[in-house]
């Protein structure tokens, strides 16, 4: 049977009913209770006018809720969309726009801003609260109540190649973009490909702690879901709550940014729990090789960085727990993203578009089925991310290895050119790291009269530290050549980022430039 949303939640109700697949606090979601909410949802999606292909928003935390969402727009032939509810309301309102939405799930803690959502939006809106109603909006089970069983009239054929989810990219670059994915090739390789290199398989119970807004988060719980994974939902990242979690559900797979990880080991007793930890996979964000050592050290179980972006239905590159080895003779390794997917094409790609050679850095290309399929309502987009011949551009600059491991270098539009020479804020983050007195750093670059831009280091310090400016700066010198160094050091208390954990650099670098008409000088 060809894959597809659909297709798995209708197997899974009928062959592993008594299954459990989604556990939250004391909620479990059997396969047979999740497959007969999903089949509500679907019902009550048609019945308020969710025709095939209609996009029906997401906006909320974390929650077993999520998941007979995700399989009711599968049944109903509708696109789920899961919106990053962390947004202002103009931009919330700007995307539910964009996605032509009439139907919006939404958690009660988000009640107030929903509600200006909803003046705002320029289409009437229904919207269906999870917390059991509000005002003249339903709850959930009072929607459902009102729409009949689903039958073949209501679900959509499960013929064709239909989008079956819509991801909303960061929008630090610019406006935000719905990038597409479809059930039969992007999703198929997520669930059948890409979960087992992940270590997901039935008797494994799987933490889903990666926001579900997010490609990593979505594609994490799908990938575990359809290989017979439990999964475990966190609905808010509060470290000690989140280790209490683990030892209690016996979480033997996890999904976390480097700084979920640096939060988790930084917790007292950490070290001494009695987990049952087997893999940890990390992705995100730069990591220092320190956070890494401490993490392992903490944890005691096989560690796989994964590499990839949204519009690649996630990962498309890993490094192997082999290859962390940070005290033998593979410890270089550890600065590497890893090696493509079997059936994943690379390449590195010069300003000029002609492909690098070995350890020449360039722009990371990528071409597989795990491309998306476009964004929304936006060609010209889709044209300047995906070539003509299916390569996706990811804006990373690295290289590759005469082995064919990439090599990530920096962000493209993070690049400093200070005096002429090139200078990747990554490689400079990572010395800084080093330094016993550093909990986390970004590097920007900041306008210099001279040398058109100079090097800045933003530093949150250790608990307890104290570093001073000037000697951060004399240690980056004795690692790295004069031009790459920091010529200031601002201490704060912490990084602003994304919900995935990325470091906003965006908002570090603007009250430096503004007042100039372009970012770079």
């Amino acid at each position: 049977m060809a894959f597809s949303l659909r297709a798995l939640i209708e197997d899974r109700g009928r062959h592993d009913p008594d299954g459990v697949a989604i556990v939250e606090g004391d909620s479990v979601l059997t396969w047979s209770l999740l497959h007969e909410r999903a089949k509500q949802t679907a019902a009550a999606l048609h019945r308020d006018g969710a025709r095939p292909g209609a996009r029906v928003v997401y906006l909320g935390k974390n929650s077993a809720w999520f998941f007979p969402y995700l399989f009711g727009c599968a049944m109903a032939g509708a696109v789920a969309t899961p919106v990053n509810w962390r947004l202002a309301v103009r931009e919330l309102v700007e995307i539910v726009d964009d996605t032509e939405a009439t139907v919006l799930l939404v958690d009660h803690e988000l009640r107030s801003v929903v509600e200006q959502v909803e003046v705002a939006a320029r289409r009437p809106l229904t919207v269906v609260d999870l917390g059991g109603g509000h005002g003249h909006w339903p709850g959930i089970e009072d929607w459902w109540g009102a729409a009949d069983e689903p039958g073949p009239q209501v679900v959509a054929d499960d013929a064709g190649d239909d989008i079956a989810l819509q991801l909303y990219t960061s929008g630090t670059t610019g406006r935000p973009k719905g990038a597409m994915f479809a059930g039969r090739t992007n999703l198929r390789v997520l669930a059948q490909d890409i979960a087992p290199r992940w270590g997901l398989g039935p008797g494994e119970t799987s933490m889903l702690s990666m926001p579900l807004f997010h490609m990593g988060g979505v594609a994490w719980a799908i990938a575990g879901l359809a290989q017979g994974a439990r999964g475990v939902v966190v609905r808010d990242f509060v470290p000690a709550e989140v280790l209490d979690t683990m030892e209690r559900e016996q979480v033997t797979t996890a999904f976390f940014v480097p700084a979920m990880l640096n939060a988790l080991v930084a917790q007292p007793g950490a070290d001494a729990r009695s987990l049952g930890l087997r893999r940890v996979t990390y992705s995100g964000a730069p990591i220092s090789t320190s956070a890494l050592v401490a993490a392992m050290k903490t944890f005691r179980c096989d560690f796989v960085q994964i590499y990839g972006l949204t519009e690649a239905t996630g990962a498309f590159a890993q490094l192997e727990p082999e290859d962390h080895d940070p005290s033998g003779p593979h410890a270089h390794l550890l600065r590497s993203a890893g090696r493509p997917y079997p059936w994943v094409e690379v390449q590195v790609v010069d300003a000029q578009g002609t492909t690098c050679g070995v350890d020449e850095i360039g722009e990371i290309w990528t071409r597989s089925e795990q491309n998306t399929v476009g964004y929304w309502r936006r060609p010209a987009d889709s044209t300047t991310s995906i070539t003509e011949d299916g390569w996706l551009r990811t804006g990373d600059l690295g290289r590759l290895d005469a082995e064919g491991r990439i090599f990530l270098v920096d962000r493209a539009k993070d690049l400093i050119i200070s005096g002429g020479e090139n200078v990747y804020p990554a490689e400079v983050e990572n010395e800084l790291a080093a330094h016993p007195d550093v909990a986390e750093v970004a590097v920007i670059g900041v306008p210099h009269e001279r040398w058109g831009e100079t090097v800045k280091a933003v530093v949150v310090p250790r608990a307890g530290a104290e570093p001073d400016a000037a000697d951060l700066v004399a240690f980056a010198r004795t690692r790295l050549a004069a031009f790459k160094c920091p010529t200031t050091v601002d201490l704060v208390e912490e990084l602003p980022r994304t919900a995935t954990g990325k470091v906003v650099k965006g908002e570090l670098r603007e009250p430096y430039w503004r007042g100039h008409d372009r970012r770079i000088n």
